[in-house]
């Protein structure tokens, strides 16, 4: 090896041993919504966008399949309580994820309502900021709206489904279902829900464990999408109730879940740990400029 080389290999191991250290990120994962898949173009370009702002930050796609087709399709079909068990065992089996001091998670719609109840349920993970996007927090009562208004075949489904839907079997195939809470029913609600009831600790029996793991979090970020016609009522993805009296909305501190503090939210609130946002658009329609604001804001190491 000639002298110049040895000088030269000498510098650049003092360069490293000087340069500043790299930038560590808190990793963060996604869980799409109804009708999407983890492998799609609008999921890339989220990481796209977020890798943008923080080079080598760690992004994970939560699926239920590997195969984006069949994802899709468990988006609508399925259990969710297996759903988020499973996502759990995912995660843990993540190196990057399963040492991470705090995991950023962002949820689209149902995504989101599925997150929470990982976050309440899978202990073994440590959380920062949970960011959800038209999530129904506190349920639909209405069957997601067909896009094309002339499809009478989705609308009759609906109305079926809507008809069947405290029914076992509906329980514990279709995943809407397992967040419809229609406040003018809240008695079969909380006899029949197989998933929302439970992770809102609204029946008789509390788990603290849902209560001691949510709190742990730095920030919860509702977003609420005002034009929102999918989400029924669109006030569920920030933890508002219907009053059934007055077929009025319920402000989100004037609710049974916030007053008794069934899951948490109540101490976020008071401990100024939620954020409420909202877009001034449809479900779901998020431009790429808030996406860029929500992880300037939320994500990498603030």
């Amino acid at each position: 090896m000639h002298i110049s080389t040895v000088i030269n290999f000498q510098v650049f191991l003092s360069y490293l041993s000087n340069a500043p250290p790299r930038e560590t990120y808190r990793p963060v994962i996604l869980w799409h919504g109804l009708g999407d898949n983890y492998n799609a173009s609008g999921i890339h370009e989220v990481n796209e966008s977020i890798s943008g702002l923080y080079p080598g930050i760690f992004f994970h796609s939560i699926y239920i399949d590997e195969d984006p087709s069949t994802d899709q399709q468990k988006s609508l079909f399925g259990d969710a309580n297996k759903q988020v068990d499973q996502v759990c065992d995912q995660l843990r089996g993540i190196k990057e994820l399963a040492t991470a001091e705090g995991i950023d998670a962002i949820g689209f719609s149902q995504g989101g309502v599925l997150l929470r109840g990982l976050i309440e349920r899978c202990s073994h993970l440590s959380f920062h900021n949970l960011i959800t996007f038209g999530s129904p927090h506190m349920g639909v009562m209405e069957m997601p709206l067909c896009k094309d208004p002339r499809d009478w075949i989705c609308k009759r489904r609906n109305e079926l489904l809507k008809r069947q839907v405290w029914n076992d079997n509906v329980q514990k195939r279709v995943l809407p279902a397992q967040y419809f809470r229609d406040p003018f029913e809240y008695e079969k609600y909380l006899k029949h829900s197989l998933y929302l009831a439970d992770v809102n600790n609204e029946r008789k029996d509390k788990n603290a464990t849902y209560v001691e793991n949510l709190t742990k979090l730095n920030k919860l970020v509702l977003v609420t999408f005002t034009e929102d016609t999918t989400v029924v009522p669109k006030e569920s993805a920030m933890f508002c109730d219907i009053d059934t009296t007055w077929r009025q909305t319920i402000p989100f501190d004037k609710t049974d879940l916030y007053i008794h503090d069934y899951i948490g939210i109540r101490y976020l609130h008071e401990m100024g740990r939620i954020d409420f946002r909202d877009i001034e658009a449809e479900h779901m329609s998020i431009s790429d400029e808030f996406i860029e604001e929500i992880a300037l804001n939320y994500l990498g190491n603030k």
